[in-house]
């Protein structure tokens, strides 16, 4: 033990932005204490990687059981408040700048509901232009003449004319030879 430490209570921190943290105030309890990562994982049968962790901040802001376990573990093993480490995961929504605010999610829901409705604006034009030119060039009837039809009509129209051109046939007196 070191010798600036009274006894087992908890040494009172500097309270510099980076000792609010659970790492970093767990770290700073343990070197007080003249502690070293290897007795501190033989106490508390954690492993020194994952102690080393725990003290450079990768499990900060993360309340999840396992590192509340964590925490209470080495809290109880330096002598400190167990409850009161725990409490340094849960920190204020005021400290934490990195947590989006509702501003922040409303802003993307909106964003993401603006994109749906152009996406939806943009299909909905685009099918409505493509039935446009399709049944512009369908709504137009293609005219073919039947060619068996046009030779009927060139017939008819020939017989017409031959037969309005060419005399009346001889009219034939009945018992005449």
């Amino acid at each position: 033990m070191n010798a600036d430490s009274s006894g087992p209570g908890p040494v009172v921190e500097s309270g510099t932005p980076t000792d609010r943290t659970v790492g970093a105030y767990l770290s700073r309890q343990r070197r007080l204490r003249g502690i070293s990562l290897e007795q501190l994982a033989q106490t508390t049968r954690i492993p020194v990687r994952s102690l080393e962790r725990l003290e450079s901040g990768a499990f900060d802001r993360s309340s999840d059981g396992f590192v509340r376990g964590f925490v209470r573990t080495v809290a109880e093993a330096l002598g400190l408040d167990r409850d009161e480490a725990v409490m340094r995961l849960l920190v204020e929504p005021s400290e934490t700048p990195s947590a989006p605010s509702a501003r922040v999610f409303a802003a993307r829901r909106i964003g993401i509901f603006a994109a749906a409705i152009f996406v939806l604006a943009f299909a909905v034009g685009g099918a409505w232009a493509l039935f446009e030119f399709v049944s512009g060039d369908a709504a137009k009837p293609i005219l073919r003449r039947d060619p068996v039809r046009v030779l009927r009509a060139e017939m008819e129209r020939d017989f017409r004319d031959e037969s309005r051109l060419a005399p009346p046939p001889p009219s034939v007196a009945p018992g005449s030879p």
